[in-house]
């Protein structure tokens, strides 16, 4: 498998404008431009300018992807849209980033693993770019996802049993270095999480698809949705008497966008009013931030009770197969028979009847009864395996004869 680069912009609030289309088309010869979206792919070179250059001057939402695994989404807002002290509590400064470039703010995550192995990946913008929309609405499920992905991505820095000169020199200085806020520490215990925001029980499409493209553990984020409080119903807000409190003036401005088709509308018009709400952290939990290494304990408990869920359940399973099969095992090996009497002498029908008496084995397992399998084996071998060496072949890598 080859190198593969792709790289993806859309625009959300806006359409390019012809001489914008024509700009960016001149990029690259690989480009594939529309009025809202620009395509480049790359098999053994590399885009030759900088994405988030490009981000900002004509889109709103970027998404790159190399099958050697880095990965990278970023969002364009205007300056000021985002809450940027909230969106801080949760980045590390390496895989979440975020910051006010001009005019505009943008949000970036982005892995980068350390090996160079190839991967097959199939992912796209579409996948993801309902997630702007849902973090200036306050959701900020995308940005504690992102934490998770940074915290349990982040690699082994130290060697704690070879070191000696840590353990009797380096002890002080080294918990003062990397501690708190920016430090790099290897201990999880001493790395809480940042608050955890409402509806982790019950994610979108979106962040599903992000969970999956990025490679988060499905298993970290059911541990850390059990802090995670119920998304609170949009019906909830009565928003015809909270427009009541609108100036007339803005009012009307809000009417002149409407009847102009402006696409940023709707947002623009609820945090407007959101400002007369009760102003609330879009974390909504009250619970005491956990400790990392406490959520990844929790996961590996609850990855152990489902892999023993589903052995239960295959182990039900089985049972209840070979109870169906002992109703009928002289039928079965009947069957046998006539396959290889009747059938072609071929690969394909001897695999069949390997297959069948496979089966039979693990009856013959379940029923204790495998001295009485391998006397029916000897008589079917005895029958057809001396004119058909290919079967016989068979037969005897699985120790039947």
């Amino acid at each position: 498998m080859s190198e593969y680069q792709y790289y993806e912009w859309q625009t959300v609030d806006r359409l390019l404008t012809p001489e914008e289309q024509s700009a960016v088309n001149g990029l690259s010869s690989h480009i594939e431009v529309s009025a809202s979206r620009a395509v480049v792919t790359y098999n053994w070179s590399s885009f030759r300018h900088d994405p988030k250059e490009v981000l900002l001057q004509y889109f709103d939402a970027f998404f790159y992807l190399a099958n050697w695994g880095t990965l990278q989404l970023m969002f364009r807002f205007s300056a000021g849209l985002l809450d940027a002290a909230e969106v801080q509590r949760y980045c590390d400064g390496e895989v979440l980033t975020f910051e006010t470039i001009g005019r505009h703010q943008v949000l970036s995550i982005e892995l980068n693993p350390e090996d160079s192995e190839l991967y097959e990946l199939d992912a796209s913008l579409s996948d993801f770019i309902r997630l702007r929309n849902d973090l200036l609405e306050g959701d900020y499920r995308l940005l504690y996802l992102a934490w998770l992905l940074h915290s349990t991505n982040e690699p082994d820095e130290y060697d704690y049993e070879d070191d000696d000169e840590y353990e009797e020199e380096g002890e002080d200085e080294f918990d003062h270095a990397n501690s708190g806020p920016g430090g790099s520490d290897p201990d999880t215990s001493g790395v809480r999480e940042p608050p955890v925001p409402p509806g982790l029980q019950k994610l979108t499409p979106a962040l599903e698809n992000f969970i999956r493209v990025f490679g988060i553990d499905p298993f970290v984020v059911k541990a850390a949705a059990e802090a995670s409080p119920d998304l609170r119903a949009s019906q909830a807000v009565n928003y015809r008497e909270l427009v009541a409190r609108l100036p007339r003036a803005e009012c009307d401005g809000f009417l002149a966008r409407l009847a102009d088709g402006d696409p940023g509308l709707r947002l623009d018009l609820r945090r407007r009013l959101k400002e007369f709400q009760p102003k609330e952290s879009a974390a909504a939990s009250d619970a005491e931030p956990r400790a990392l290494q406490d959520l990844l304990q929790r996961a590996g408990a609850l990855e152990e009770a489902e892999n023993t869920r589903k052995a239960e359940a295959a182990r039900q399973k089985h049972i209840t197969e070979m109870k169906n099969l002992a109703q009928r095992e002289p039928q079965a090996w009947h069957q046998v028979e006539t396959l290889l009497e009747t059938g072609p002498k071929s690969g394909s029908t001897y695999d069949e009847a390997t297959k069948m008496l496979e089966e039979l084995e693990q009856l013959a397992d379940f029923q204790d009864t495998r001295a009485a399998f391998f006397s029916n084996v000897q008589v079917l071998a005895a029958r057809f395996t001396p004119s058909r060496p290919s079967l016989l072949k068979r037969w005897q890598g699985k120790g039947w004869v």
